[in-house]
């Protein structure tokens, strides 16, 4: 691949919603919570954290290239 900018926020873009999903079917055990509507938030706010992680590594990374 020739334009590889964005490649830390799509691994972490993944890796976030796999980790919420599990986090919120895992909170909503022990809860007792909705598990459809736990599975949706987890992986929602997993993936706003990996679009964060993701974009911070790619900024400090493309500003030591340049």
């Amino acid at each position: 691949m020739k334009n590889n900018n964005h490649k830390f926020l799509s691994v972490f873009l993944v890796a976030g919603f796999i980790i919420g999903a599990c986090l919120g079917m895992t909170v909503s055990s022990f809860l007792d919570l909705n598990l459809g509507f736990s599975i949706s938030l987890g992986s929602g706010f997993g993936m706003l954290i990996g679009i964060v992680i993701g974009s911070v590594i790619d900024d400090e990374r493309q500003k030591k290239e340049k």
